[in-house]
């Protein structure tokens, strides 16, 4: 079973539409999926149609519940073979409830080991660096960085490879990589193009072919609760984002 996490430490990078699209993609595949939300905001759920504001019980309840099975909380999505772990406002919490825990960094994978059902994991991460981050690169292997090309994107980068560093170091986790650097939100700028230069330079071997430009048929598609491949199949975003999800598997 592959467990592929999006991480980036900033906002606004596309983690969520590469998660649920790459998901949704794998899914049409034949592939049986679990898209698990670990941000506080919900929007994976969201660009699923789940009304996630007073759903319970969610990813922190099975976090903080010792009781409570992972399949307790995952539901459905209208789309076959992909089911969703859903979070809400509620995870911003967790941080604080579990800070007594010893096992606090391990709690999302000890309850996601326990599922043998899915081809593949797949995570959506929150915009900021903590204890939600580390339980999710503890209970992945491969992460994907999408990176919005602008003026702090390298900054970004560069912290998200400290921290995968040291989280290999501190709990003995080899195998955890980053397997794909993704460029998202391109506009044909000098700058952007600038930026995309330094990102191939510093990940020549894992920067992704494929660079995600802004389509509004992508952010239509979210607002609708739909896979850019049901909203609009014909249109740029669905032919990029299909692009992306084949560079993803081909790394298998």
């Amino acid at each position: 079973m592959r467990r592929i996490a999006f991480i980036n430490e900033k906002g606004g990078s596309c983690k969520t539409t590469l998660a649920v699209n790459t998901a949704a993609y794998l899914a049409g595949l034949g592939q049986r999926i679990l898209l698990v939300d670990v941000d506080p905001q919900g929007q994976s759920g969201k660009s699923l149609g789940f009304y996630v504001r007073d759903l319970r019980p969610t990813v922190f309840d099975i976090m903080m519940d010792d009781t409570l099975p992972a399949s307790a909380a995952i539901r459905a999505s209208h789309i076959e073979g992909l089911d969703v772990l859903p979070a809400n406002k509620h995870l911003a919490d967790f941080p604080t409830d579990a800070a007594a825990l010893t096992d606090r960094e391990h709690r999302l994978a000890a309850k996601l080991d326990t599922l043998t059902e899915y081809d593949a994991i797949l995570f959506d991460s929150p915009p900021s660096l903590g204890l939600l981050h580390t339980n999710i690169l503890l209970a992945t292997e491969e992460i994907v960085v999408p990176v919005n090309l602008t003026y702090f994107a390298l900054d970004g980068c560069a912290e998200i490879v400290e921290t995968i560093e040291t989280v290999r170091e501190r709990f003995n986790k080899p195998r955890l990589e980053i397997i794909l650097v993704v460029a998202t939100l391109y506009r044909p700028t000098k700058l952007a193009d600038e930026i995309l230069l330094r990102l191939q330079s510093h990940f020549p071997d894992r920067m992704a072919k494929t660079v995600i430009g802004y389509n509004v048929k992508i952010d239509e598609a979210q607002s609708h609760g739909k896979s850019i491949w049901e909203y609009a199949a014909w249109s740029r975003g669905a032919h990029l984002l299909e692009s992306l999800a084949k560079e993803i598997i081909q790394l298998a």
